[in-house]
């Protein structure tokens, strides 16, 4: 299955793109998208844990199921709060 990552805020800037899209084995959470984003992107660091993500413009959590050509947002807690790794 394919889905469309945008990132915002300080994510954006670490990561270095605005959107990608990956393809994920069905059937896969947000749980599983954010550990691959983790893996390809080493910014994430622990910093996974106080991100916010939305599937279609709704605000889900881990456990939440993805489906082909979802679209999903990374947001940075708005405070700043994110602590992703320098590198």
């Amino acid at each position: 299955m394919r889905v469309r990552v945008l990132y915002f805020g300080i994510v954006r800037e670490r990561v270095g793109v605005r959107e990608e899209t990956l393809d994920l084995p069905a059937p896969s959470s947000v749980e599983d998208l954010l550990r691959l984003l983790a893996a390809r992107h080493a910014a994430f660091g622990a910093g996974v844990a106080s991100l916010r993500v939305a599937v279609n413009e709704e605000y889900v959590d881990s456990e939440a199921p993805l489906s082909d050509n979802d679209e999903v947002a990374i947001i940075p807690p708005v405070s700043g709060g994110i602590h992703v790794q320098d590198r």
